[in-house]
């Protein structure tokens, strides 16, 4: 009777580590040996390349028994074929049993001892640990990648592991501007808990300075996550002219990777000057052209609308105006409004938007009015509400108010208050970033405000506009402070965390956080979430849906 086995290869991520050869493996067992030509992982459709890890389903006509070695090779075919193999396991699929063998050589006619083949036996470690160590580039200037040398240590509990060359398999120019690069290192033990981390490079090559953002190591056995946080230039012309840094595991980094658009290029009854978008648990809110829509969650935003429709749980009130960015909190919509001239914060049910609670006017700390008002944004872990003018610039920063609730249910003018103000520093912290067009705001779980800026009539690059991320430090009551917030993360208009636009029409808007990978809205996975439209061309602007996946 066959017996099934799965077979587990972990290809180096040094360079030049994969293979395009054909690759085999004979295993000898107590009751009899097997060998396996060609062998192939139906899920990768180029396996055995730099960093992989491959399995291979297999079978044998009988059980082997007790695994005492394996020989492992290829036939020297192809464009390349030298290949470092990390480790080997094999499992038997019937009884669970698993060897491991740990091989860590070159199978290569140029390399050691230039060997095709090699036999193992059993390593003495039941189970090797393999790590994803994802590094996370930054864009604090033009140069801010690296063509040095990157390597890596990380100390944990039980020990520690040493990456001597950190190359992704799958990008040949890693570690430059906005990138997010990831390899498996297979280690011959559990290291424990990962408490710090050493990085840095061999500053060779001409463009060797770095900015980093940040590393997280992930224990693909266990499934647990350090994220170390750095936000620092590797460089010997920068400041503190240092080439490694070491860093203790910290707060996680708001990064993102872009996973589409849905709706896309939808003209569905409601995007006519769509700005606004916030979430409760169970519901969808949008503004759009003086108007506020409410949509369960579980309707497909795609469909066509063209009013209320109480019987599938859709509502819509016409406030008038120009709405911006709205945000909910404690079963209340906040929407900014701005009423000939004049801006205002309405607060309405969520329970029933169909009337307002509230109407606060917005005035400056020196009593003048805001010049207009277009997003705000409530932290959810305090309450606090940020808001701006149109341009936030060193002199026109982000103004925070606390919260009157007995206010609102009072129906009072007064329900906010100054509390303190923000101004945003670039990654370096050593010069103001300027936000121009408000568009949008909302905060995540872990303090960072996530900006959505840029107009359709203006030309904005990478660092002008789109999407910017900040990490708000701990406030206190101070109504003329001003605090300081840096820049964590930045969308650009390709990479990982892209968000394009072009200035031929095309405006970004609203944005909300909300978590949605459990399927509950059609067709949206992700965690963030930010409106695009284009304005351009005959009938209702198009809308376009823009998701991002935490990374």
């Amino acid at each position: 009777m066959a017996t099934p086995y799965r077979i587990r290869i972990v290809t180096g991520s040094m360079k030049d580590a994969g293979t395009d050869a054909h690759v085999f493996l004979t295993a000898e067992g107590t009751n009899g040996s097997c060998t396996w030509n060609n062998l192939d992982d139906k899920n990768d459709k180029d396996d055995f390349e730099k960093g992989d890890v491959n399995t291979i389903d297999v079978s044998a006509n009988y059980d082997l028994g007790d695994i005492k070695r394996i020989t492992i090779g290829h036939d020297n075919k192809n464009g390349h074929a030298g290949w470092f193999v990390s480790s080997v396991s094999i499992t038997n699929v019937a009884t669970g049993k698993m060897w491991t063998f740990l091989t860590n050589r070159w199978l290569a006619k140029d390399e050691a001892d230039r060997k095709l083949y090699a036999t193992f036996t059993p390593s003495s470690v039941t189970q090797v640990t393999d790590y994803r160590i994802t590094i996370f580039t930054g864009e604090a200037a033009n140069g801010a990648g690296t063509d040095a040398t990157v390597y890596l240590r990380a100390f944990g509990t039980n020990g520690s592991f040493y990456l001597s060359d950190f190359n992704d398999p799958n990008d040949s120019d890693d570690c430059e501007a906005g990138e997010v690069n990831s390899v498996t290192y297979t280690c011959g033990l559990d290291i424990g808990d990962i408490g710090r981390i050493t990085i840095g490079h061999n500053n060779a090559k001409k463009d060797a300075a770095w900015f980093v953002d940040g590393v997280k190591i992930q224990n693909l056995r266990t499934g647990k996550v350090w994220s170390f946080p750095v936000y620092s230039w590797l460089a010997k012309d920068k400041v503190g002219a240092q080439l490694e840094k070491t860093v203790y595991a910290g707060k996680d980094m708001p990064h993102y990777s872009y996973l589409v658009q849905y709706p896309e290029n939808r003209e569905n009854g409601w995007s006519e000057e769509m700005n606004g978008v916030c979430h409760d648990d169970s519901n969808w809110y949008f503004t759009q052209n003086g108007n506020i829509w409410k949509f369960p969650v579980d309707h497909d935003l795609k469909l066509s609308c063209g009013g209320e429709d109480p019987s599938r749980k859709i509502y819509k009130y016409h406030y008038g105006y120009h709405l911006g960015d709205i945000d909910c909190y404690n079963k209340i919509l906040f929407v900014p409004v701005t009423k000939n001239g004049r801006p205002y914060i309405v607060a309405f049910d969520t329970d029933n938007i169909h009337k307002p609670l509230a109407v606060n006017e917005m005035k400056l700390p020196n009593g003048c009015y805001f010049d207009d008002i277009g997003w705000l944004a409530i932290n959810p872990n305090n309450g606090l509400l940020f808001t701006s003018n149109g341009y936030i610039l060193k002199n026109n920063p982000i103004y925070v108010y606390s919260i009157d609730f007995n206010a609102i249910r009072a129906g009072r003018g007064d329900f906010l208050k100054i509390y303190t103000q923000v101004n945003l520093l670039d990654e370096e912290g050593d010069e103001f970033v300027e936000r121009e067009c408000m568009q949008g705001g909302c905060f995540d779980k872990s303090n960072n405000l996530h900006l959505c800026n840029g107009y359709y009539k203006n030309e904005h690059s990478n660092r002008k506009g789109g999407i910017t991320v900040y990490e708000i430090p701990e406030l206190s009551y101070n109504p003329n402070k001003v605090n300081y917030a840096r820049i964590r993360a930045r969308s650009n208009q390709s990479h990982h965390f892209r968000f394009q636009f072009n200035t031929y029409g095309e405006e970004p808007e609203g944005i909300t956080y909300w978590d949605l990978d459990n399927g509950k809205s059609p067709n949206i996975k992700g965690q963030l979430h930010a409106i695009m439209l284009d304005n351009a061309g005959r009938g209702d602007d198009d809308f376009y849906f823009k998701h991002y996946r935490k990374i």
